[in-house]
């Protein structure tokens, strides 16, 4: 007996993996109907890439994860089809059931995208369509008009953009001047810019000192939620990070973490006393932080205001 075929009102849902985006050593594509995506490398080459963003996102968000007003996605699973290596952490059992739940991840999963390694994440949902329309109308340039709406938007609060004919819908660049337009705009739905400087410190705070990673390179971006029409904000890309600490003493060098804070691109606020953002980013900062590493945490602050100051007179 043949298969019924769906009718012209009817169609079936896709499952094949979409491509979203791509970045410098990896395409990301998202799965139609779930909440996840996959990060595949560009070549064999980039494997070790892969796989380190992949155990250092589980690692931060093992020991960084927490109600704070930036999130961070999970790594669920590893994969590099040259070598049969699969990675992934168990599943919470389930509760009240007889049987543990089955492995939820196996090679045949990933045999819809490209045969190179990967891992899987949490996806970062789109903007909520309201949001993205108004930025589309109040920000893009008129010579953009016919461009997508954008899907998440990079929170740069160290600098002030300058107009650009160039978008990204992918990373839509938002400043201190746009942010604030959002705030007055939609001021029931998204955060003070205070709160969002306060969770920037926050998050930035527990890396360096709950995981000891200097989060170089982190993006600190806004975006949507998979399961509902909020404003959502998430903390990502730590393929560059790099173990710098070990918690055994206080006092500990601060070096790699000042560096890995100015080579970053500007979202923090810049370091300079007195100014209001880098005050409530300063304050969360130390507040953050555990007991033991609060003299660590204040060292780091005075290095980065005494190299700001530096660079300004340099300028």
């Amino acid at each position: 007996m043949s298969r019924p075929q769906p009718s012209d009102e009817d169609s079936l849902e896709p499952t094949s993996p979409v491509r979203i985006g791509a970045g410098s050593f990896a395409t990301i594509y998202a799965i139609p109907g779930r909440s996840i995506v996959l990060k595949v490398a560009h070549s064999q080459d980039h494997a070790a890439q892969v796989k380190a963003e992949y155990e250092n996102l589980h690692s931060i968000y093992t020991r960084c994860n927490s109600d704070s007003l930036f999130a961070i996605p999970r790594a669920l699973a590893f994969y590099d089809p040259q070598v049969q290596e699969l990675l992934f952490y168990p599943p919470s059992p389930g509760r009240g059931r007889s049987r543990q739940p089955c492995k939820p991840f196996s090679p045949s999963f990933f045999s819809k995208v490209p045969p190179r390694p990967c891992y899987v994440m949490d996806r970062v949902a789109p903007l909520q369509p309201d949001v993205a329309e108004f930025i589309h109308s109040s920000m893009y340039p008129s010579a953009a008009s016919n461009a997508p709406d954008p899907l998440l938007c990079r929170l740069y609060f160290g600098k002030q953009l300058r107009p650009s004919a160039f978008i990204n819908p992918n990373n839509f660049p938002i400043d201190v001047a746009r942010y604030e337009l959002l705030v007055q705009h939609f001021p029931n739905d998204i955060p003070s810019i205070a709160d969002v400087a306060a969770g920037m410190g926050e998050m930035l705070s527990r890396i360096h000192w709950n995981a000891g990673y200097d989060a170089r390179d982190v993006e600190f971006v806004m975006a949507g939620a998979p399961d509902s029409a909020i404003t959502r904000f998430y903390i990502l890309g730590f393929n560059q990070s790099i173990k710098v600490h070990s918690f055994t003493q206080v006092n500990e060098d601060v070096t790699p973490l000042v560096d890995a804070f100015f080579s970053s691109d500007p979202y923090y606020p810049r370091p300079i006393p007195g100014d209001s953002l880098y005050e409530a980013f300063k304050r969360a900062y130390v507040r953050s932080c555990n007991p033991d590493h609060i003299p660590d945490a204040k060292l780091f602050l005075q290095a980065i205001e005494q190299r700001q100051a530096a660079r300004a007179v340099m300028v």
